[in-house]
């Protein structure tokens, strides 16, 4: 059975439905998810990003422990927050060769209302290094496909992934329109991915889970809730189109790869 690969999931502290603390979902924790669950490639990026008095050396240090866990396996995406920018402007951490994505989200840091100037200044590095970005979209300003549209106009040659494909119907529109847009079903419910099927995605559609973001509103095991995804999408009949639109969104600038262009 074709093996999927995964667009969106999460290492490090998350709030859990009934604890008072944010629990700590370890990078051995998640990887056996993963391997339990027969995950091939994933892009992860770590939500201590969010805690205050959390800095670089400490997403670091764990980016690294990912990779040791998982190796190519694992894509590693730089979830940088306002006060880890504001920490390394010069983002000095790009050195370490771990990471080969950025990952922002507007409701964390509002870089598209209050920060613009440092969000064009982080995506001309990413140009320049040719890493891929992902950006939390949904229908709150600010995050709509439709407004972060604009950003993907503005930089043709970087991959962009608006997370969560919604809604929908204005995503699968702003991925018509825009071909270095992709889109992932991180978080769906379970009863839209048949939905999926409503539209053409242009392979741009990628297999995404949120792991382990849904033990923040239900008591839920996580390989359970992870095998119903992975149900779900094989259902829709997506899994060999999702996993040729994440090779493609992980490519290097090679030949026979993305090749963008401004």
């Amino acid at each position: 059975m074709l093996m999927l690969c995964d667009a969106h999931i999460h290492v490090g502290y998350y709030s859990r439905l009934g604890e008072d603390e944010p629990f700590y979902y370890s990078p051995r924790r998640i990887a056996g998810v993963l391997n339990r669950c027969g995950i091939d490639e994933f892009i992860v990026s770590s939500t201590c990003a969010q805690v205050a008095g959390i800095g670089i050396r400490d997403i670091v240090r764990e980016a690294r422990e990912i990779k040791r866990i998982a190796g190519d396996r694992a894509h590693m995406f730089f979830w940088l927050s306002g006060h880890l920018y504001d920490e390394d402007p010069q983002m000095r951490w790009l050195d370490s060769g771990l990471f080969c994505g950025f990952k922002f989200h507007e409701e964390e840091t509002p870089w598209f209302r209050e920060r613009h100037r440092d969000l064009l200044s982080v995506l001309s590095v990413a140009k320049e290094r040719n890493m891929p970005v992902m950006l939390h979209s949904g229908a709150n300003d600010g995050s709509r496909p439709k407004e972060l549209a604009r950003i993907a106009d503005k930089f043709p040659s970087i991959r962009f992934c608006f997370a969560h494909c919604r809604p929908m119907d204005e995503m699968a529109k702003v991925v018509e329109d825009c071909p270095n847009v992709w889109t992932d079903t991180a978080y769906m419910a379970l009863d839209e991915f048949s939905r999926l099927r409503n539209y053409d995605w242009h392979g741009r559609l990628m297999f995404g889970t949120d792991l382990p973001v849904w033990q923040a509103h239900e008591k839920v095991g996580l390989d359970k809730r992870y095998l119903e995804y992975i149900a779900a999408m094989r259902k829709a009949g997506l899994e060999r189109d999702t996993r040729e639109a994440f090779k493609r969104f992980t490519a290097t600038n090679k030949k026979g790869n993305w090749h963008g262009g401004d």
